[in-house]
């Protein structure tokens, strides 16, 4: 089994395809085009290693797959490929800030969230745009459009693409299916009246840094999915609003929820497994990377939903937001993508690779071996995997279906954006307001000033609050 085959060999760190460092060189007297459109000179080459970064999670499979890339290679152009690889695992998180401290020893390939877009472009760009049309068409036509326009900056004037999607991920809700049943979990009031019943706390957040506790203020109106909220829409700064009504509205709910005896407990980054296990807390919000956790700490209880609707209260409603209004709790959906180093010896080669490593069938077999959620649109009608019953297919699904409901974290236009909207205290101010610190935040009116200070940050960094 494929999986088996993985976890026998993730127990290497750093695998070497066609294995040796030694250089040979290849004579074969003519440029070819690849099948894929890509222009690759093979006369006199010398071999090389094209270095590649990828998760830990998924290293084992990625060099199976470039093994097999060497394969096809020679399959659609009639000469072995002229190069080795070698895959490493990095912290994907982390991994665009290690390229650019040092990008001569950087890979030639390597996955990075799209919202480090911004600082990998800035100045004359450390990575390449994808230039070649048969991987614009594939980025394109496989990917849905938020992907699309978060993975575009702008270098001398000129929009260009700068990555390729190839993973997905979202927030979901994990929750204890021995105190919470099917009905109970499509609403934040049923899972509370759940939780008040059993004597619980309804949700536990892993952190409070604007990430995990985005679900009340990205949330939007559940009939018509709009949403006040703009947070650097298209790349431009100003484009950032954050006191509209329903803003002000949600969060309102959001304090009585947090703030109800049977409400939210904030946990460390590892606290809420342990209140998970022990009961004292019924549901968690997590990622993806959350999973193998929660697993362990419910074992056949674990369910997972979609992030719950809420409705608006008398006490709750605000301008032209109704009582009775419903909305769909929201969430930051990213993509992990692949970006190509500028000045690679490799240069030739690169794009062919990915469109290889990002195609549809690859994604497929990525999701069913490394569980990598796929970015391709149209995975859950074509995939055969997803028509498994499986708490992990659950997981998956629930995951691009909270893409609706969601917006790309749009910080990849500029690298100050994330330093605004993580760094500069705007997160504290807004739990301030959820937490009602020091019955400050009662009122409406309370809430909004708070909101205006906020928003603030959002556009300058700077925290005018007293």
């Amino acid at each position: 089994m494929k999986k088996l085959l993985l976890l026998l060999t993730l127990v290497v760190s750093v695998f070497a395809i066609a294995g040796c460092s030694k250089s040979t060189t290849e004579n074969t007297g003519t440029n070819i085009t690849t099948a894929n459109g890509t222009s690759a000179p093979t006369t006199t080459v010398q071999a090389g290693t094209i270095k590649v970064w990828v998760g830990a999670e998924s290293q084992a499979f990625y060099t199976q797959k470039l093994a097999d890339y060497k394969v096809y290679y020679q399959e659609q152009n009639g000469v072995a490929f002229p190069h080795n690889f070698l895959v490493e695992a990095v912290d994907t998180g982390s991994a665009a800030g290690i390229f650019l401290n040092d990008t001569e020893q950087g890979a030639d390939i390597f996955t990075a969230a799209h919202d480090n877009l911004g600082r990998l472009i800035a100045g004359s760009s450390a990575v390449m745009p994808v230039l070649t049309p048969a991987l614009q068409a594939q980025i394109q036509n496989d990917n849905p459009e938020m992907f699309q326009n978060v993975i575009k900056g702008i270098l001398s004037d000129q929009e260009f693409t700068f990555a390729v999607p190839y993973v997905a991920q979202s927030l979901v809700l994990y929750y204890n299916k021995a105190y919470i049943d099917e009905t109970q979990v499509q609403t934040w009031e049923g899972i509370l009246e759940a939780a008040t019943t059993a004597g619980k706390k309804a949700l536990a957040l892993s952190g409070t840094d604007g990430f995990n506790n985005s679900f009340v203020l990205l949330a939007r109106e559940d009939g018509t999915k709009e949403t006040s909220l703009r947070l650097y829409e298209d790349g431009i700064l100003e484009n950032t609003f954050g006191t509209g009504d329903d803003t002000i509205a949600k969060l309102k709910w959001g304090q009585d929820f947090f703030t109800h005896p049977n409400g939210v407990v904030s946990s460390s980054s590892t606290a809420w497994e342990v209140q998970l296990q022990n009961e004292s807390t019924i549901a968690f919000i997590g990622g993806a990377w959350h999973f193998e956790s929660a697993q362990d700490s419910l074992g056949n209880n674990l369910g997972v939903a979609v992030l719950p609707k809420f409705t608006i209260t008398e006490s709750q409603a605000y301008g032209e937001v109704e009582a009775g209004t419903v909305f769909q709790s929201g969430s930051f959906y990213d993509t992990k993508a692949f970006f190509m180093k500028k000045g690679s010896a490799y240069q030739p080669y690169l794009e062919d690779i990915l469109l290889y490593l990002t195609s549809k069938d690859v994604q497929e077999e990525s999701f069913e071996v490394a569980n990598n959620l796929p970015t391709y649109k149209n995975a859950l009608d074509e995939f055969a995997a997803f028509q498994e019953d499986t708490i992990e297919i659950q997981l998956a699904k629930m995951q691009l279906q909270m893409a609706e409901f969601s917006i790309p974290q749009p910080f990849g236009a500029s690298s100050k954006f994330n330093t605004y909207y993580y760094q500069k205290g705007a997160p504290d101010l807004i739990l301030e307001i959820l937490e009602n610190t020091g019955g400050n935040y009662s009122t409406h009116a309370q809430i909004l000033q708070q909101m205006q200070y906020v928003e603030t940050i959002w556009k300058t960094g700077v925290n005018e609050k007293p």
